[in-house]
């Protein structure tokens, strides 16, 4: 039990947890070893062998590798002009652990080529998952041994902990961040001489390292640090000048870490991403094991994008729940030390990311029990939360750590051991399928297709790997296709290369138009740079035949298309396939007919032919006021096959209204969409590929998005790919 003091009372025990944080580091260390091998496998940990790496991780490796080989000093700290090819762009968004890149990449020349930090960051989080939880048990509960170590490994073994080391998103795993900040929060209960003022420091420290490693944790912790925060302003120890000036200075830490670290985009563009209300929390999460089975639970039916809201307690604390919480709320007057003006702003703080994590849309199993926002007003702005389950972790250990305080509380310390110890076997037990899983995911081998040693060759001849479509203007339709950002990745890290195409959480949408429209048209229009390689789609190669770089300049190499402007690499010019060009299927593709008589309007968009402008011809469509498009369907087409459909596209400077294709399948029911363009003075080609599927009729619109400015479209086409 608690005395008044807030201390365990009874009989001492021979021997003590150690007080010594050194001696907690050292012993957490060991044990973290020892898991992170047993749940990752060797192969992972050693920091050689990236053959592991996909998907994420290896988006996470190339954007390392690229950061650490570029010796030039940026501001901010993580900006690199090897990623994102010309403007450059921030590692950051391409979600590796950037703490650890800046604080490795000084000493990069010592390591070897290639390194892989994430199988050491599984150690890492290991061992301060647990280092973190040694501590805040040995203060809530004494110095008694099997008190502090049985509820620490209990956090070790946390299913959403291990659920993340399989998912491959290293840099998610650091999960301690949220122990140490449920520390700093039951530390400053203490009251003891200075408390106030080591909280104040720790959290600005802590905010600052969580911000520098992942967002999605760092608002956990910012949620927790302002429960401190509240719960010292209401005891009276801060008043309301302090507190607001704590919270300034941990808002000021997170905005100079966030601006240092390239989290914070030019213009406020880039954060908005797909997937909000979807890779939400789950009400029944608690209880669903999802597909990797349990010894009980079996996987609740669920929406299949809830699995970024993976929270399973586990059958071992789920008894312990069932056995402790009744007792320890039966007898809660007698616990001194609980101050509920400590636990009431760590409740509501505990709701607030509850909700946030449900998202707008709250689900239980498959039935949706309230849609808040049936119209999404509210998504746009909530929108950058959009995997909201992962705002659930924090409440989670909060839970864990209530159920596990409860039984340590409730019962003898005989009692409280033998429990924890029967219900940690048997939460390993339940949650054996997991980790089974997570060792599965991890010990895979991803090959290259690139064969040729032309490869190897690339880097003594080129500065950069030009991918054109690049990945992130819609991976099918990129060199490569899903795969491509990891094979053209690697090999532009393996030559020493920059390369223009890669795979980020967010992207600077300003960079992306760039890279998307006006770095692919100009293919057509201008010769190829010489300090670049090409690796490019059929429809291009015949465009840069037809264009200023003229013919024999491209080469199929394994199975893909490389073009040079300054070698031949020994290689003979061999002449890409002729587009077959569709020049009948497209009816009024130049828009000359004053009455639009074959395209229809979707949506609400005014549409007419225009004399303003024209590529070709003496008009052009000219879209203006509104959202929508005009449309044609293309029928007789082969099914199976690929087509590329483009169209060009221009507007003023200060248009706001973005445009793109959008190509509806007649037989699939499936809509696929180019990338959004913003239009420019000069026409612009916009490029998509798709493949048909039976009866072969494809539906092409041509989309003006919201915004200002007019959208003029030109010359729309449709080719034979393959």
């Amino acid at each position: 039990m608690l005395n008044s003091a807030g201390e365990v009372s009874g009989k001492r025990w021979a021997f003590e947890w150690p007080r010594s944080w050194w001696m907690n580091l050292t012993f957490a260390a060991a044990i973290g070893v020892l898991y992170s091998f047993w749940v990752m496998g060797s192969g992972p940990i050693n920091p050689h062998n990236i053959n592991w790496l996909a998907p994420d991780a290896a988006q996470h490796q190339v954007a390392w590798e690229l950061y650490r080989q570029d010796p030039k000093l940026h501001w901010p700290i993580t900006f690199s002009d090897r990623i994102g090819v010309p403007e450059g762009e921030s590692m950051a968004l391409m979600d590796p652990d950037p703490l650890i890149a800046v604080l490795l990449k000084p000493f990069s020349p010592l390591l070897p080529e290639p390194f892989q930090y994430q199988g050491l960051e599984v150690v890492l989080s290991s061992t301060l998952q647990l280092f973190f939880a040694f501590l805040l048990f040995r203060l809530l509960l004494g110095p008694n041994p099997f008190g502090v170590l049985l509820p620490a490994l209990f956090f070790l073994i946390s299913p959403p902990l291990a659920w993340r080391f399989g998912a491959a998103h290293f840099a998610l795993s650091n999960h301690w961040l949220l122990v140490a900040a449920l520390l700093l929060l039951c530390a400053v209960q203490k009251n003891s001489p200075g408390s106030t003022l080591r909280f104040v420091g720790h959290a600005v420290i802590l905010a600052g390292v969580a911000v520098a490693i992942n967002p999605y944790l760092a608002l956990q912790v910012l949620f927790l640090l302002t429960a401190g925060v509240v719960s010292l302003l209401w005891q009276r120890r801060l008043n309301v000048v302090r507190a607001a000036g704590v919270m300034a200075a941990v808002g000021a830490t997170c905005f100079v870490v966030a601006a240092a670290f390239g989290l914070i985009i030019s213009g406020g563009r880039g954060y908005a991403a797909g997937g909000y209300r979807e890779f939400s929390l789950n009400t029944l999460a608690l209880l669903d094991p999802q597909i990797y089975g349990a010894l009980l639970f079996r996987q609740l039916p669920s929406p299949f994008e809830q699995y970024e809201g993976y929270n399973y307690l586990g059958l071992g604390v789920i008894v312990l729940a069932l056995m402790g919480l009744p007792v320890f709320l039966a007898y809660r007057r007698n616990y001194a030390a609980l101050r509920y003006r400590a636990i009431i702003p760590l409740f509501a703080c505990c709701f607030a990311l509850t909700l946030l994590a449900l998202s707008t849309k709250i689900t239980f199993g498959s039935a949706t029990v309230v849609d808040l926002d049936p119209r999404e007003h509210l998504t746009p702005y909530l929108s950058a939360l959009r995997a909201s389950g992962r705002l659930f972790w924090a409440p989670y250990y909060v839970i864990l750590g209530t159920v596990l305080l409860a039984v340590s509380l409730s019962f003898s310390r005989a009692w409280a051991t033998l429990l924890l110890s029967l219900a940690l076997l048997l939460q390993l037990a339940d949650t054996h399928g997991l980790r089974r899983w997570v060792r599965s995911a991890n010990n895979q081998r991803y090959g290259s297709p690139l064969r040729s040693g032309v490869w190897s060759e690339l880097g003594k001849f080129h500065k950069n790997l030009m991918i054109m479509p690049p990945w992130q203007c819609g991976s099918a339709a990129s060199p490569g296709g899903a795969d491509g950002y990891r094979i053209f990745g690697f090999l532009a890290a393996a030559q020493r290369m920059g390369i223009n195409s890669y795979y980020a959480a967010r992207y600077t949408e300003m960079n992306k138009e760039m890279q998307c429209g006006e770095a692919v048209s100009a293919l057509s229009s201008k010769p190829l740079s010489p300090d670049s390689a090409y690796i490019v789609t059929p429809f291009l190669a015949q465009q840069i035949a037809d264009g200023p770089t003229g013919p024999g300049k491209c080469y199929y190499l394994d199975q893909f298309i490389l073009c040079s402007a300054k070698t031949t690499f020994g290689l003979t010019p061999v002449p890409p396939k002729p587009i077959e060009r569709l020049q009948d299927k497209v009816l009024d593709a130049g828009f000359e007919d004053a009455n639009l008589s074959a395209w229809s309007s979707y949506l609400d968009v005014s549409a007419s032919p225009s004399t303003a402008r024209a590529r070709s011809g003496r008009q052009s469509l000219r879209e203006a006021d509104g959202a929508g498009s005009v449309y044609q369907d293309i029928a007789g087409l082969r099914a199976g096959h690929t087509y590329s459909i483009t169209a060009w596209v221009a507007g003023p400077a200060d248009a706001t209204a973005s445009a793109q294709i959008t190509v509806y399948d007649l037989g699939s029911k499936l809509a696929t969409s180019s990338s959004l363009y913003k239009p420019r003075e000069s026409w612009q080609l916009v490029q998509h590929s798709v493949t048909v599927a039976a009866p072969g009729t494809l539906r092409i619109h041509l989309i003006r998005n919201q915004g200002s400015g007019t959208v003029f479209w030109d010359d729309v086409s449709i080719a034979l790919e393959r």
